[in-house]
């Protein structure tokens, strides 16, 4: 470790990082992706610590900044991302060295909590060299469209949109309060994590009647279903029923067959779900985060029940 040079991002460091992705993981990050993901964030600029051997980067961790609302207030928070070892240099300690010097600059420019989704070879890695959390184990949920199902007719106008506009901003101004913890979900964070992403195709359904838009869907394919990857509605499980409904229509109607998406068991919509036929099972995604600002937040955001998540709050969807 003492030959390391460990420092924050530098303006050329991308295609260093980039490089580092594809040894880490035999695959391409590629430059739009990087871009967006850690540039364009509309948040706050990402934290990013990286380790050099030399000329050699050996480790990357980055911190992609998200504003929680927490009962209503604007919370900064980070999102843990992307962590990388070259496999040369793993074995050195060097997740923890660059873990802990990101949560300092994030702590001190004002992020009040990491949370993400370890996998199952870095969990323990967290929990025990980094002192995070564990909040959830979060199932999918996920329903086997049965055949024939007699789709109902919903009380609410749905169609397919192609933007995100001032309506969303509305209906999260209305929902912000609906659950202790969530990502703000307005319309600008909506383009950038939808609409904008260089390698996915997402297709987003609403709700709506006379009094504005009661709800949206975000989902996409994935293999022999689609994954309703954003849920958010007004108080009301009826509403969430129908979205759902809908895109369970759009998959039979597209021959696939099965919808799944992440719910909290306290969100009513859950129970609505299960009577459907709803089922959790695999694959299961650890949960898990730490506190960095004891004067901003307390541990009510360690209980799975305070959160309101989405497959699309994680980077993997």
């Amino acid at each position: 470790m003492t030959s390391m040079s460990i420092t924050p991002y530098r303006n050329g460091d991308g295609n260093a990082i980039i490089s580092l992705f594809r040894t880490t993981y035999e695959r391409d990050m590629g430059e739009y992706w990087w871009q967006w993901r850690f540039k364009n964030n509309p948040a706050r600029p990402s934290v990013i610590q990286l380790a050099w051997d030399g000329d050699i980067l050996a480790g990357h961790y980055a911190v992609v900044q998200a504003i929680l609302s927490v009962d209503g207030r604007e919370v900064p928070s980070g999102l843990d991302v992307t962590t990388m070892t070259h496999p040369d240099y793993r074995g050195r300690g060097l997740f923890r060295t660059l873990a802990r010097a990101a949560f300092e600059r994030s702590a001190e420019s004002g992020v009040a909590m990491v949370w993400g989704f370890p996998n199952r070879n870095s969990h323990r890695g967290y929990i025990q060299d980094l002192s995070w959390r564990d909040i959830w184990e979060i199932p999918t949920l996920r329903w086997h469209i049965p055949e024939p199902f007699d789709f109902p007719t919903p009380s609410c106008a749905l169609a397919e949109v192609h933007s995100f506009d001032e309506r969303f901003d509305a209906l999260w101004e209305e929902v912000m309060f609906s659950h202790y913890v969530m990502v703000r979900r307005d319309s600008n964070y909506l383009t950038w994590r939808y609409l904008a992403n260089p390698t996915e195709q997402y297709r987003v359904l609403i709700c709506q009647d006379t009094s504005g838009l009661l709800g949206y869907a975000v989902f996409k394919r994935y293999s022999s279903e689609l994954q309703v990857v954003d849920l958010l509605t007004k108080d009301d499980a009826e509403i969430g029923r129908y979205l759902i409904l809908e895109v369970a229509r759009i998959a039979h109607q597209e021959s696939l067959e099965a919808v799944s998406l992440w719910l909290n068991v306290a969100n009513p919509l859950h129970r609505v779900l299960e009577r459907l036929g709803f089922e959790n099972g695999a694959p299961i995604t650890y949960f898990a985060g730490l506190i960095l600002r004891t004067d901003v937040l307390d541990e009510r955001v360690y209980d799975y029940r305070s959160w309101h998540l989405t497959m699309g709050d994680s980077d993997v969807y």
